[in-house]
């Protein structure tokens, strides 16, 4: 296999390994991190239902609720900010890749960067990106915990 030449004013190919890795590493950690946003929400939404079911007051519900509603705010934001930094870390994935004379069709296909969000990607069914499930999860807590809290409160 032919070596690839990386030119003087380029890092050295075991830096731009290392770099490729931690790219990949900070990839992992941000999916990471959004997922577990959801997880709390989860966590908070099973709290919230025992908690009603177990003291049945509407202000204990109602504080948890608005906790829940803040998180998943909180959550669909960082959801946001994490796929502007997934662009980011695929550019330079994809740099790096390039420079390391591997986006060649023999050895990986081309890079992909993801888009670029979209309000209406949300709704649409053909757009898969991880990202974009995350945060329908944000909105479908969003909306379970509303609707909780108003069914709630018709029940007074």
């Amino acid at each position: 296999m032919e070596k690839h030449h990386i030119d003087n004013n380029m890092p050295s190919e075991g830096t731009l390994h290392n770099q490729l890795q931690i790219e990949w590493q900070d990839h992992f950690q941000t999916r990471a991190q959004s997922w577990k946003t959801l997880q709390v929400e989860i966590g908070l939404i099973l709290g919230l239902v025992g908690a009603d079911l177990k003291f049945n007051n509407i202000w204990i519900t109602s504080v948890l609720g608005i906790l829940v509603l803040f998180l998943s705010l909180s959550g669909f934001l960082v959801t946001l900010a994490h796929w502007r930094v997934q662009i980011r870390i695929f550019k330079d994935i994809n740099a790096i890749e390039k420079a390391l004379g591997l986006l060649n069709p023999k050895f990986l296909s081309q890079g992909h960067v993801p888009a670029t969000f979209k309000w209406n990607d949300i709704i649409n069914p053909k757009c898969s990106y991880v990202p974009i499930y995350i945060l329908r999860l944000h909105i479908a807590v969003t909306l379970f915990i509303i609707i909780y809290i108003i069914a709630k409160f018709g029940k007074l």
